[in-house]
This record gives structure tokens, sequence and C-alpha cells, in this order.
């Protein structure tokens, strides 16, 4: 009788070979011998045919053909007599599996990956099938295949993926590899406040300040910056905007994602919108004098201006005297006789500009002309002065071009002065 025998039944072989409950596959390096015994006349030769026509037996043969292969074979003893031929069928694989890897989730530009990003692995054999599928992280341990394979212990920065697979004859595929970046960082946004604004209690700004909002990102690069102000909606941000013009304290909310998704937490920007002109008056001191419509001083009289602005303040109050240039404010006199006009107004410090106000005054500089007369002519004169009889009386006056007199003061003779009511007697003097 002939035994047919792999010459592989070494450890090595036992490996390779492998029964899936209806075929038997054989990996790399398959051999084959054939044996016989006759207990006669002995064995004259052993006949085999693999995969075509019957030829001698010598030698170990080996198995090349990768595929389905059956062996025949049969000897004949030294009398002719020759045994019924036996077969033996088999699968030899000799190729390794096919691998390949897709990412499940954010990837961007192909090889930049999201935190939440996942990786698939896919294999293939074309006979014996997978026994396992084994992949890495940089220079990490091998770790088993199980679906799907996620980036949760990784830093932040560039990585390799290496996988293979090997079926189950031993056959085992090449390392293949995956470059790629994890990008773990969220954005950074900055708020830039343009134009008019004013750090007091409140970051004060006006109608006309402007929102810039900017973002960079480490890898990935920033999609989208989005806005919200107060209870509003988030809005895509675009271009620079305005607070809105609602008196009173203002909250301005941004953030920004990358291009896998890392989305920045919410930074506040707190303003106050001060869209209130500050309020000059003004305040003529001493003296001064108001007839109909008409308010009369003197170029010694202060003039001062009184301002106030309820949210960012004063930043500068400024006057000007008949159509000049304006000064900055200090208190001041009108000079020169007449009809004068002072305009002014103040910025606050957001500079909103308060429209120019005017007061008109006039200078009254001259004082009364006083006219003295007696009731009768003199009588003659007595060391150049007019004489007159001791029951004559004396009557004062006094005109005024502009505010009128006030009132008329006398002295006779070094006395003290006293205020003149009617006319005077001069007997008793």
């Amino acid at each position: 009788s002939t035994q047919s025998r792999s010459s592989a039944a070494s450890d090595v072989y036992k490996r390779q070979r492998y029964n899936n409950g209806s075929v038997t596959f054989y990996g790399k390096g398959l051999n084959f011998d054939l044996s016989a015994r006759d207990g006669v006349s002995g064995v004259s030769e052993t006949q085999f045919s693999l995969n075509g026509g019957f030829g001698k037996y010598s030698s170990t043969v080996n198995v090349a053909k990768e595929g389905s292969n059956t062996l025949y074979y049969y000897s004949a003893d030294n009398v002719g007599n020759a045994e019924n031929t036996r077969s033996s069928a088999f699968t030899v694989d000799l190729s390794p599996p096919s691998s390949a890897h897709s990412v499940v989730g954010i990837v961007y530009n192909n090889t930049i990956i999201a935190p939440s990003t996942k990786f698939s692995l896919s294999t293939t054999d074309n006979l014996s099938g997978i026994r396992n599928v084994v992949y890495s992280f940089d220079s990490q341990e091998n770790r088993s295949y199980s679906p799907n394979i996620n980036v949760n212990g990784l830093s932040d920065g560039d990585h390799t993926l290496y996988y293979y697979a090997t079926d189950n004859v031993k056959n085992e595929a090449t390392k293949k590899s995956f470059n790629f970046y994890l990008d773990k960082i969220t954005p950074v946004v900055t708020s830039t406040v343009v134009g008019d604004q004013h750090k007091g209690n409140y970051l004060y700004v006006s109608s006309r300040t402007k929102i810039n909002l900017a973002a960079s990102d480490n890898k990935a690069g920033v999609k989208q910056i989005y806005q919200r102000i107060d209870a509003n909606g988030q809005t895509d941000y675009s271009s620079d905007f305005s607070v809105p013009n609602k008196l009173g304290v203002h909250y301005i909310k941004y953030r920004a994602v990358d291009n896998v998704e890392n989305m920045a937490a919410n930074k506040t920007l707190t303003v106050f919108m001060d869209n209130k002109n500050p309020e000059t008056g003004i305040v003529y001191g001493s003296p001064q004098f108001f007839h109909r419509d008409t308010l009369f001083i003197t170029s010694q009289t202060p003039v001062t201006l009184r301002y106030r602005d309820a949210h960012s303040g004063i930043k500068s109050t400024s006057y000007g005297i008949d159509g000049a240039s304006k000064s900055p404010y200090a208190q001041f006199t009108v000079p020169g006789e007449g009809n004068h006009s002072i305009s002014f107004n103040s910025i606050d410090n957001v500079n909103n500009n308060e429209e120019e106000k005017n007061s008109k005054v006039f200078v009254d500089n001259t004082p009364p002309e006083i006219f003295i007369n007696f009731s009768i002519e003199p009588i003659g004169t007595k060391n150049g002065a007019n004489l007159y009889p001791n029951y004559v009386r004396m009557y004062i006056g006094a005109t005024d071009d502009h505010v009128g007199t006030e009132t008329v003061l006398y002295s006779i003779d070094g006395a003290p002065l006293s205020e003149y009511s009617s006319p005077l007697s001069l007997i008793h003097i």
C-alpha cells in the first residue's frame, strides 16, 4: 500500500494547515512524500499525478500551484500487482490578504482628522480567509482590530497608523501605513473694538463703533466665526458690525470652529452703548442785568460753562465769541462794548458731539452820565464858583444809554455817600 505525507509535517507545517470544515488549505512551502510497502515480492514503483499526467515518484515533490490541487497516486509490486489509485484533494493559498483603511467621520484635506474621527479597516483574502488583523499607532504595540479604531489616547499632532492582516495559513500582508494629523486644538478667537471707545466703569462705545472678530487655528484652519448679540440668535460673522444703537449694556458673544469641527468656547465682550450727547449750559456771574429780552453784563462779568455727561463722561468743552475759532473752555469774560454771541458745546469720551448752542449778551461798560441842576440861576460868583442864595434847591439826575440808572449817590464836602431820592435844600449845609 502507498501512503502520502507532507514533508512539512513539522510544527511549521501544522501552523500552515487550515480546514474550514469542507476544504483543507495549505500555505507556502508545501511538499509531499510518497512511501509504499509490500509484504511478499516487494514494491516495484510508485506513480503519482498532481494536476496532470502520471509519473514515477522518486523524491519529495514541492506543490507550487495556488488554488485547488488533487494528488493521485498508486504503487505496484515486483510481480505486477498494482493497488487501486488513491487521491487527496487540497487547496494551496500562497497569497497574503489585502487590507485597506477608511476614515470614518471628520477629515479635512485628506489627512487632518478630528478627535471624534475613527478608522475602519477592511480586509479580503481569496482562499483560506482572514485569521486576524492588527494595527498600531506610531511606535506603540500591535493591537487586534475591532471596529472602529478611535484616537482618544493620541495627542495633538502628527501620527501614523500601521496595519496588516494574516490569513489562516499564515500568509502575512505587507504592513501598510497612513500618516495623519490629529487636530485637537480649538481656534483662538479675538475681538477688537474699532473706532469710538472709552474704558471706564464699562467699555463705552458709540453708534459709530464697529466690532471686528478674528480667529486663528493651529492646523486645520478656521471654518467659521460665529457671533451673537444680547439675546439674539447666533449668526455667521462675515465683516465688522455695529453694536445695537440702544442706550445701555450689550453682550457680544463669539466663538469659532475649525475645519475638523473643533469648536472654541464662547467668549463675551461687554460694552456700553452711549448714544447720548453731553449737555452744556452757560451761567453768567455778577454784575448782570436782564431787561425785557436782553441780558446785560460787563467785561468783568465771569462766564461759566456747566457741562455733564451721564455715561462715558466729558472729553472736552469749547467756546467761541462772535464766530471766532473755538477755544478749550476755562472761565472767561466777554470783552468789548455791545452785542455779542457766545457759541459753546461739549464732546464726550466716545465722541458724541453736542449740537452747538448760542447765548447772546450785551456788554455795557459805559457808566451813567450825571447831571446837576439848581432851582434858580446863580446870583453871582465867588472864588470862581457859582453863588446861590440859601433857599436854592439842588436837583441830581442821571441817564444811561443801555441799562438805565439803578441809583444815584452823592456826597457833599466829604461826607459819606448817600442815595439821592429828592431835590436837596442847601440851607442847612
